[in-house]
């Protein structure tokens, strides 16, 4: 086990306080609990952002893959009434 942790500014003590309080819980629960939700969120923060890379990415391959033949244009995937050929 690590060295315990102190909390250096009142403003912070004070806040975990009134959420142990609140929440009708021992303080180290309180904190315990609130990083843990805290970790969900940056960890679902992380994994969209790694996501996102991942799309641009792929968005990045598809520009630059060579066009090969002429551009589709509507004509030539549907009919005079809308319908697909």
């Amino acid at each position: 086990m690590t060295a315990p942790i102190q909390i250096r500014r009142d403003d912070v003590v004070q806040d975990i306080r009134e959420l142990a309080t609140l929440t009708d819980q021992p303080i180290t629960e309180a904190v315990a609990l609130a990083v843990r939700a805290e970790l969900v969120r940056a960890r679902r923060r992380s994994d969209i952002e790694v996501r996102r890379a991942a799309v641009e990415e792929a968005i990045r391959r598809f520009r630059e893959a060579p066009v090969i033949g002429p551009m589709l244009t509507d004509a030539d995937l549907y009919d005079e009434d809308g319908l697909p050929k």
